[in-house]
């Protein structure tokens, strides 16, 4: 609830002017009944001309209620609102900065859940809630004082039912709190489902699997409807219990009440001002139930939002330094990598040299760690201090920014968002030229393509790039990265999905782009025409360097360089025979 009271002490400027008002209303309310009671009285007694001005003075009242409830309803909920804008952007922010870890550990539908139904569970208690326990409070209060100022007895046993509203919601709301909590754990794993079942339709589609994601998005469903009912229960017995307090009291009101009128204790003015105050009443009896309600909801999601809030990156800045203008060299020094849930070391005593300008070669075995070893150069997990330098600055003491603004990254999955191609290409260099565009999508061999499409680079991918093929996305995002012109490139198994001609000619471009502008680059591959007009390539087996040096040197060693060579250039051989 820290969020909650930071936001009133900030705006507390404007609660001020709008608790003032809510007193001026619910005070007005109050006043109401008076009047109608001497207005009664006065048809009892013929008298037009007070019947008539007291029946102005209500109206008057009513209209100032109506006017000042405009204007204390618009600057609240417009205070919400901001609250609202806030808390998902700042949200959001928190997502952008947490590392690809935090992702692998939540559900993305749980996360989409935090943005949405929690932020508005947050905003109903912030305006209704808010809203409930002022009149609870204050109309409450004030309304049973002028019932007792009129007849203490009468007023004690009217009021007598309402009174165990209180116990009966402060019960209902701890199980609220449980139950609402459950709910929205649960909403968050259908988003999930969902967002599963629309991301990969194709595959579904594809291996006639429809019926077992119905089956699992059903369960969820099935789950999230029990625990609904659980809340529809107590929501529908807490209504009709306050609604049944208060036709007890008005029974109360009729019998005892009347009696005192047939006496002529009281009024028939009296008692009509009772009933209006009786009705007056229901809304603070039932907002403590209405608002414990909100409160409870608002709690669990303020808990589920601070969660995401509260939590600290593991990949962040911790004491960094100033550094200078960063060239391409980057040394790697007995790197041993263990990912935090791993009971093994996935790198093992990894020493690298690449100096400015060179282009890098790594293969290996699937699950060598390859990949790891790229993501570590750019700090998507954090490798120990000392073993990785980029131009003589340990990585882990150079600015995030300032490490991530010098390195092009080409990930094993390119990422397209849904967008036209311009907007993907210029991601990382929103000033590009289009000449500049023209050049990195020749570089990347897709500028044919690109130009054969009806809206050219204005054409919308979809989202993650679905309208495009694989080969297509990946050469999108190599023209992405070649365009940053930063001084070091990393490509994870760039050219997987790409046929072995456009192949040739992605890497010779990129040969001649790298040496031309001296970029220092990094290349996981298993194809050999990429490996082999690299300046070195380093084996890694097992998290092991077992090979390391040019492509002629590891030829010659006759070791895992030399067999894939071989092995590759005789398919390549026996693909020609059949054609």
């Amino acid at each position: 609830m820290k969020i909650i009271y930071k936001f009133f002490k900030r705006e507390i400027k404007w609660y001020i002017p709008i608790i003032g008002m809510l007193i001026l209303v619910d005070l007005s309310q109050v006043v109401i009944p008076l009047f109608t009671k001497k207005a009664v009285d006065a048809i009892t007694k013929n008298n037009t001309k007070l019947i008539i001005q007291y029946g102005l003075i209500i109206l008057a009242v009513a209209a100032g209620i109506i006017l000042i409830r405009y204007i204390y309803n618009y600057i609240l909920r417009k205070l919400v609102l901001k609250l609202d804008f806030e808390l998902k952007t700042s949200l959001f922010k928190q997502y952008v900065r947490m590392p690809k870890s935090y992702f692998e550990k939540q559900e993305i539908g749980d996360l989409m859940a935090r943005v949405t139904n929690d932020t508005r569970a947050v905003r109903m208690f912030l305006i209704m809630g808010f809203l409930g326990g002022i009149d609870i409070i204050l109309l409450g209060v004030t309304t049973f004082v002028m019932m007792f100022i009129m007849s203490a007895k009468l007023a004690v046993l009217v009021a007598a039912p309402l009174v165990l509203l209180v116990p009966l919601a402060l019960n209902f709301g701890h199980k609220i709190h449980r139950y609402f909590k459950n709910v929205q754990s649960i909403f968050g794993e259908m988003t999930v489902r969902v967002r599963e079942a629309i991301s990969g339709i194709r595959v579904i589609k594809a291996f006639t699997r429809e019926n077992f994601y119905l089956k699992l998005f059903e369960s969820e469903n099935e789950k999230y409807l029990r625990e609904n009912m659980k809340l529809v229960k107590l929501d529908g017995f807490l209504e009709p219990a306050i609604d049944f307090l208060i036709y007890a009291s008005l029974f109360i009101l009729i019998l005892y009440g009347g009696s005192l009128v047939i006496k002529n204790r009281i009024s028939l003015g009296t008692l009509v001002a009772f009933s209006q105050y009786i009705g007056t009443l229901a809304w603070p009896m039932m907002a403590i139930g209405f608002t414990i309600s909100l409160l409870q909801r608002a709690r669990a999601s303020l808990g589920r939002i601070n969660e995401v809030l509260s939590a600290i990156p593991e990949v962040r800045d911790v004491k960094p330094i100033t550094v200078g203008k960063l060239k391409g060299e980057i040394k790697i020094k007995n790197l041993t990598f263990r990912y935090p849930d791993a009971n093994y070391s996935i790198l093992k005593n990894i020493t690298l040299d690449i100096n400015p300008g060179e282009l890098l070669g790594i293969t290996g075995p699937t699950g060598s760690g390859k990949t790891t070893l790229i993501e570590l150069i750019i700090r998507v997990y954090n490798p120990p201090e000392g073993t990785i330098f980029f131009s003589g600055y340990d990585i882990m003491k150079i600015p995030l920014k300032t490490l991530r603004g010098n390195i092009a990254y080409v990930p094993q999955e390119p990422f397209l968002f849904s967008d036209t191609i311009k907007e993907n290409l210029t991601l990382g260099k929103k000033n590009a030229t289009l000449n500049e565009i023209n050049e990195a999508l020749r570089i990347a061999a897709i500028k044919k393509t690109v130009d054969s499409l009806p809206n050219g680079l204005e054409t919308v991918v979809g989202e993650k790039g679905i309208t495009l093929s694989g080969g297509e996305r990946q050469r999108i995002a190599i023209a992405r990265a070649v365009l940053t012109k930063r001084p070091v490139m990393l490509f994870d198994d760039p050219l997987s999905a790409v046929d072995t001609d456009t192949e040739k000619e992605i890497i010779k471009n990129l040969k001649k782009y790298l040496k031309e502008n001296k970029i220092t680059a990094v290349i996981n591959s298993q194809r050999i025409s990429a490996l082999s007009v690299a300046d070195k390539v380093a084996v890694i087996s097992r998290g092991r360097v077992i090979e390391n040096g040019t492509p002629g040197q590891l030829f010659e060693e006759k070791g895992y360089y030399y067999h894939l060579y071989r092995k590759q250039i005789l398919e390549g051989m026996r693909s020609d025979e059949k054609e």
